[in-house]
């Protein structure tokens, strides 16, 4: 009880933050999501314990705000300084003497760079989907939005959360038969379908809210893949946690333990969603069809 009061606390104060910054969006959002990268990054590596030495720590977690900020002007210059950074990662390794520990190390380092950097990266790229002229004439014309990349980032943040509330609660009503019990005893599969039904809900009601600029079957199935991308982030996490073996990744938001344990499900969903966007997009004639 004490901690679902922590719960509801935290997000009266962090949801109305939340919304003005993905509204705002620009370097207010890339701040925030860089600082969530970098963050997430630093509990990771606390897991790690005393595999990962403090200026690996720095390299790793400036690294992924980099190649957040990379995002910042599009899909292209942020795969460039991807390829750069796994480039400088590796090369790192030939300044050792002693190579015992070199798989660890860059299994650490790439883990790090792939899991926070490149796909964090990817909530930059769906808020600005709509600097896109092409998505933005189609988007004002054919959808009714001034500002597609704020739409979508509500929808897949909004989804994200709801599918975690909904699965938590599906879970201790009627969870019986466990979904994956070697990697995190807490989910069951009522909870899985729990969340997925309560995800679908929430893109149809964020969808209506925003004066539906897409089809209902399209918002079906945006709830249906974040729903999906979210419960993939969150058993991952529990993976490394489980390896680790903590409960939390950090205690840094109130009730909810870690970044990473807030924002796992995130990391997930935030390819997902801007992968599935650049489909509707292409569908759509987008990036085809004149106007």
């Amino acid at each position: 009880m004490k901690n679902l009061i922590k719960r509801l606390a935290t997000a009266a104060v962090a949801v109305p933050i939340l919304l003005l910054i993905f509204y705002h969006g620009g370097l207010y959002y890339l701040a925030f999501i860089c600082l969530l990268a970098v963050l997430a990054s630093l509990e990771f590596f606390s897991l790690a314990g005393h595999a990962v030495g403090r200026r690996s720590k720095a390299y790793m977690a400036s690294s992924s705000a980099l190649l957040c900020a990379g995002a910042y002007f599009g899909l292209v210059p942020a795969s460039v300084l991807f390829t750069l950074l796994v480039l400088v990662s590796m090369g790192l390794e030939f300044r050792k003497e002693d190579f015992t520990d070199s798989m660890r190390d860059l299994g650490v380092r790439f883990v790090s760079l792939v899991y926070f950097g490149w796909m964090f990266a990817h909530g930059v790229l769906l808020r600005n989907m709509g600097n896109d002229a092409d998505v933005a004439l189609h988007a004002s014309q054919r959808q009714g939005l001034s500002d597609p990349g704020f739409f979508l980032v509500v929808l897949a943040v909004s989804c994200t959360f709801l599918n975690d509330t909904g699965a938590f609660a599906f879970g201790k009503m009627f969870g019986r038969r466990k979904l994956a019990r070697h990697i995190s005893s807490g989910k069951t599969v009522a909870g899985l379908v729990g969340g997925f039904c309560v995800a679908v809900v929430c893109a149809l009601a964020v969808n209506l809210t925003f004066g539906a600029p897409l089809a209902h079957m399209w918002a079906v199935l945006y709830g249906a893949v974040i729903a999906g991308a979210a419960v993939a982030g969150d058993l991952f996490e529990s993976a490394i946690k489980r390896s680790a073996g903590v409960k939390d990744s950090g205690s840094i938001v109130p009730g909810h333990g870690g970044v990473l344990d807030r924002f796992d499900s995130l990391i997930f969903v935030f390819p997902c969603a801007y992968y599935l966007s650049l489909f509707f997009y292409r569908v759509g004639g987008a990036f085809s069809a004149p106007y």
